[in-house]
């Protein structure tokens, strides 16, 4: 007979810590700098934006997968010739 299912495995997490008085006491240890990318302010978004507004020639990616298929076939042939 087949045992029953069990149900998701849940975690007790115990609540953050709160800093205490005696630790603000301390500004060399509680130091937090900002992150130099947090200022600007167009975010992550704008990253891959200005890609659309390029057009590229519809011939290069064929050529080039061309030219990878040919380097490899020559790479086989020079390695058959020197291994033979």
């Amino acid at each position: 007979m087949a045992e029953a299912k069990k149900g998701v495995a849940r975690i007790p997490v115990p609540p953050r810590k709160q800093p205490l008085a005696e630790d603000s006491e301390r500004p060399e240890t509680a130091r937090v700098e900002p992150h130099p990318k947090a200022t600007d302010s167009r975010g992550v978004q704008m990253l891959m934006s200005d890609t659309a507004e390029t057009k590229r020639d519809p011939l290069t990616v064929p050529l080039i997968g061309l030219l990878l298929a040919f380097l490899i076939i020559s790479l086989i042939l020079q390695m058959l010739i020197a291994f033979s």
